[in-house]
């Protein structure tokens, strides 16, 4: 059970890489210090390193954090979901909505997969975790024979791999298309990456 001073740290470590993140948005990930993250969330500097030993590290546990809560809303996100193509739907369009409602994150996102990023990013637990949400997804659908037996690890890096692209297109583009059309090109391309073949 939690203390009151577990609560209480919690709180301000999040209220830190909220901050952060409100930072890295406005200023990219390479210029931004501990005294800016300290400055937005309102605290001296001494008091971010009480709950943090570096700036690499805050920016970390924001990207975690961050990540964490897109893969909890995805994994909630279909629980009532007949269907591979609905499942599909509902947690790209989750997906999508996410990123929508939280630019600051997007522009994280994009900072963290600056040079060498990316490779980090493919080896993080989240990611990591991620996938497997998606692989859990292909079994069962090609259980049911929805999906053509394939190589699932493969397939759920494909399907991240589409949907990740469009999302950074949309962060680009100044005027990206309606998010239900965006929604339904990437379940379209799954659709027919993942149908089953027939004769």
């Amino acid at each position: 059970m939690k203390t009151k001073a577990d609560v209480v740290e919690e709180f301000r470590k999040e209220s830190i890489c909220d901050a952060a993140m409100r930072v890295v948005a406005r200023k990219g990930m390479k210029s931004v210090t501990v005294q800016d993250i300290a400055d937005e969330a309102g605290v001296a500097k001494g008091t971010v390193y009480i709950y943090f030993q570096s700036r690499d590290e805050i920016l970390a546990r924001t990207m975690e954090g961050a990540t964490e809560k897109l893969v909890e809303k995805l994994a909630d996100a279909c629980r009532d979901c007949r269907g591979f193509r609905e499942i599909m739907e509902q947690r790209i369009r989750t997906q999508f909505q996410h990123f929508e409602e939280n630019r600051d994150f997007f522009r994280l996102y994009l900072a963290m997969s600056e040079p060498f990023g990316e490779r980090r990013l493919k080896q993080h637990p989240t990611y990591l975790n991620y996938l497997k949400q998606l692989e859990t997804i292909l079994r069962a659908a090609i259980a049911r024979g929805e999906v053509r037996d394939a190589d699932v690890g493969r397939l759920a890096i494909s399907v991240a791999a589409v949907v990740r692209e469009i999302i950074l297109n949309r962060i680009i583009d100044r005027d990206p298309p309606p998010m239900e059309d965006d929604v339904r090109f990437a379940v379209d391309f799954v659709m027919h990456a993942a149908e089953k073949r027939i004769g």
